[in-house]
């Protein structure tokens, strides 16, 4: 390759991203980020936004980039990773934090705790119950709704809330106790003198207690 630049770290989307994907990070880089020049960004990394745009929505150009990228990786004489080109995305912003995040380090864009390529060896530990207000999130950036937590371990959590979420969908979850990325795993709805409410299950995918709680072992992967 002429030059090492990875467009797709550039515009902060996965090798196998759909045209629409491409288009609308980059009408995000560009606006919503304010990278363009009208909007206070340098000319520099906007003229560097446009040109990984030019190559990657062009179907011929990327199909070309594409060759070059995959020969130009594996010329390297050092052992082939297995490990994704561009690193994980956040799991509530789907921003890619332009390499791989280490255990414990938080989103820049979200602030939300990453996923590590560490495993994380949890023992035994109980749920523990507590009534505790969260703040969540069902998309970033969105609107913050309230619930109040059941219970806790470090695998997961249960708290009830007003709205309906579905299984399998994906949430930003602050309280006084942890910051979490977390999935959905149940939801149950609940009635009480006339007020409907429903009751919700989370696995976490990751989460930053706020003290230690001498419940994790991380080893490396």
């Amino acid at each position: 390759m002429k030059n090492r630049r990875n467009y797709y770290r550039i515009l902060q989307v996965q090798p196998d991203a759909p045209p629409e994907i491409i288009r609308a990070s980059y009408r995000t880089l560009m606006l919503g980020l304010g990278k363009h020049p009208d909007l206070g960004g340098s000319a520099a990394e906007a003229a560097l936004v446009n040109e990984a745009y030019e190559v990657l929505s062009d179907r011929d150009k990327r199909a070309a980039y594409d060759d070059e990228l995959f020969r130009t990786y594996t010329r390297k004489t050092a052992p082939v990773s297995r490990k994704p080109l561009v690193p994980a995305l956040c799991p509530v912003c789907r921003r890619a934090p332009g390499r791989e995040a280490a255990g414990g380090e938080i989103c820049e864009y979200c602030r939300t705790p990453m996923p590590s390529s560490q495993r994380t060896r949890r023992r035994s530990f109980e749920r523990t119950r507590c009534s505790a207000k969260i703040v969540y999130y069902t998309s970033w950036p969105g609107e913050a709704r309230e619930g109040r937590m059941i219970d806790f371990s470090p695998q997961g959590m249960r708290f009830v809330c007003g709205g309906k979420l579905e299984p399998g969908s994906v949430l930003k979850i602050s309280t006084s106790a942890l910051e979490a990325s977390a999935t959905v795993t149940n939801v149950t709805r609940e009635s009480v003198r006339g007020e409907t409410f429903y009751a919700v299950g989370v696995s976490f995918i990751a989460v930053s207690f706020a003290e230690t709680l001498g419940t994790f072992l991380s080893v490396s992967g």
